[in-house]
């Protein structure tokens, strides 16, 4: 497993999970150029992909 590959996925759904929690703490209703919310998701998202990548080719590594 690329331990760096792992590490920087669960930062990115650290981030993106502090992105979103900032975005739903606001008191005052955003604009569209304001709201990140797709962007917090989209870095999840990135983050669950790289940590998945990441499972797999330290299996497929083992079993070589």
């Amino acid at each position: 497993m690329k331990p760096w590959l792992f590490w920087a996925g669960i930062s990115f759904i650290i981030g993106g999970t502090i992105s979103l929690a900032l975005n739903y703490g606001v008191e005052g209703a955003l604009s569209m150029a304001e709201d990140l919310t797709g962007y917090a998701i989209g870095w999840m998202a990135v983050g669950a992909v790289f940590i998945v990548y990441s499972l797999i080719k330290s299996k497929k590594g083992k079993k070589e």
